[in-house]
């Protein structure tokens, strides 16, 4: 009988049995699949969670880096693979078979869909993360970066009581900073100042900015990570020292 993940991640030391717990009542209450809801509670990350899956499965490992296929992407549009959450890698047995990368190769509703699509094409599914595979998207079907679009927006950190930690705006940049955060050219001119040799370019203003955004928002998660395990450690003590059952925190919350 195939050892179920939680248990599996516990076995190995990569998550303690208090977290898989705390992670399983997040499950009961409002479902998901075990694996994600890790993930987003910051017990493990995404990497780590595909090596255990694969270890489980026996599947093998999606290899997203470098180029994509062409005729692969050709055969699979980027709204379906968006949809279903899987990246076409190759073709192989002249074109009788695709390796695709799935977040759940197990799913035969979206492989036999994707069979459909290709002609009848086998379809050999490896694992990959959501997170890989909406990058390996966002980057082999439009050529860019998944956070490209955020450059030209304006991004808002909040904390938990809702009030605005930082707010940045690339667009409101100053004009002479250029879109890679270099001096432009006139900077470099010499100047008589430092005799002849040229003005050292000003600090770069939106990556500098950016990253300091980036810094803060790492903080209130990490924050809200600590305040979140806290609490459901919490909850877990208190169910097994029989304060309350399991049932009549899950029936209140639910409230």
């Amino acid at each position: 009988m195939r050892i179920r993940i939680g248990d599996l991640l516990v076995k190995a030391g990569v998550i303690t049995d208090l977290q898989l717990k705390a992670a399983l009542a997040e499950q009961s209450q409002w479902g998901g699949k075990l694996g994600d809801i890790l993930v987003r509670m910051e017990f493990l990350t995404e990497e780590i969670l595909v090596r255990a899956l694969s270890k489980q499965t026996g599947i093998p490992r999606a290899d997203l880096t470098g180029a994509g296929d062409r005729a692969a992407l050709s055969a699979i549009s980027p709204e379906v693979a968006e949809e279903f959450g899987v990246v076409p890698l190759h073709f192989k047995e002249e074109g009788r078979a695709l390796l695709v990368a799935m977040s759940d190769p197990l799913n035969l509703s979206v492989t036999d869909h994707l069979r459909s699509l290709t002609h009848g094409a086998n379809i050999d599914a490896q694992l990959a993360g959501a997170s890989a595979i909406r990058n390996a998207i966002s980057r082999w079907y439009r050529g860019e970066e998944l956070f490209a679009d955020e450059e030209q927006s304006a991004m808002k950190i909040v904390n938990n009581s809702g009030d605005s930690v930082v707010t940045l705006d690339p667009r409101k940049a100053p004009r002479n900073a250029s879109p890679q955060g270099f001096a432009p050219a006139a900077q470099l001119a010499p100047s008589p100042q430092t005799n002849g040799a040229p003005r050292a370019p000003p600090t770069a203003q939106v990556p500098a900015a950016r990253s300091s955004a980036v810094e803060v928002l790492r903080g209130v998660e990490e924050t809200q990570r600590r305040s979140v395990a806290a609490l459901k450690a919490m909850v877990e003590l208190l169910i097994e020292k029989g304060v309350f059952t399991r049932d009549e925190y899950l029936s209140r919350v639910k409230r």
